[in-house]
C-alpha cells in the first residue's frame, strides 16, 4: 500500500541528514531538527498501521486492533504536535505555514475525537472519526505524489508546494467524507438492525442516535 511505502520512506529521516531531502525542503529540517525528526518518524510509523481498519482483524483479534489503535493515536499526537514548529519554519512562506498548521490541527482533532468516542463505547462514531484521521495522515502520501509534478515537468517547485500544503489534506478529507456518505447505512437498514423494546414492540432509537457523529 502507498501508506506503508511512504511510512517506511519517512523513517529514513530519523538520521537527520539534510541530504535526504530535496534542496528546497532542507530548511524544514535545519530550522528545527528535533521537531522535524519527531514529526516525520512518528508520522511514518502512523502510516504503517492501516491494517487496524481490516474487519476480520478487528473481529477475530480485538486485542491486536486495540493495541494498534493505541499505537496510532500515540504516533499521531507526537507527530501532530511536532508538526507546528516544522510548519512555522517552512521556507515556502505564511500560506504554506498556515496550510500545514491547519492540517496538523485537523489531524490532532479528529484523532482525539475518535479516541474519546471509543472510550465512550460509541464504536460507529469511533470508526468514522478514525477514517477521517487516517485520511489526514495520508496527506503525506498525497503531498509526495503531488510534488512529483514539478520535478517531472520541470515546473517551479514553490508554487506547487504552497498549493499542496492545502490541497493535500483538504482533498483527502473530502474523499473521506464522500466515502462515509456512500457507505452509510440507509434509514431502512438502521430500522431493520435496531434492537427491539421487548413486549412494547417498538424499536429504540437511542443506540443509533448515539452512534451518529
Amino acid at each position: 500500500m502507498p501508506s506503508v511505502a511512504i511510512g517506511v520512506y519517512a523513517l529514513r529521516y530519523w538520521s537527520g541528514d539534510p541530504a535526504l531531502l530535496p534542496y528546497e525542503l532542507r530548511v524544514n529540517l535545519l530550522h528545527n531538527p528535533p521537531s522535524f525528526i519527531l514529526h516525520t518518524s512518528f508520522g511514518g510509523l502512523a502510516l504503517l498501521l492501516p491494517w487496524q481498519f481490516v474487519g476480520w482483524l478487528r473481529r477475530k483479534h480485538p486485542a491486536i486492533h486495540r493495541w494498534a489503535g493505541r499505537a496510532y493515536v500515540g504516533c499521531a499526537l507526537i507527530s501532530g504536535v511536532a508538526a507546528y514548529p516544522v510548519a512555522l519554519g517552512t521556507i515556502a512562506g505564511p500560506i504554506a505555514s498556515a496550510g500545514f498548521a491547519l492540517m496538523a490541527t485537523a489531524w490532532l482533532g479528529t484523532t482525539l475525537v475518535a479516541w474519546r468516542a471509543v472510550r465512550q463505547r460509541r464504536y460507529a462514531a469511533h470508526r468514522r472519526w478514525m477514517i477521517r484521521s487516517f485520511a489526514l495522515a495520508l496527506s503525506a502520501v498525497t503531498l509526495r505524489i503531488a510534488l512529483l509534478v514539478p520535478m517531472q515537468l520541470q515546473l517551479d517547485f514553490m508554487p506547487v508546494y504552497r498549493v499542496t500544503s492545502w490541497a493535500s489534506w483538504i482533498l483527502n478529507l473530502l474523499l473521506a467524507e464522500l466515502w462515509l456518505r456512500w457507505t452509510a447505512p440507509s434509514p431502512a437498514q438502521l430500522v431493520a438492525t435496531a434492537p427491539s423494546q421487548g413486549a412494547a414492540g417498538g424499536a429504540t432509537r437511542s443506540h443509533t442516535s448515539n452512534e451518529r457523529a
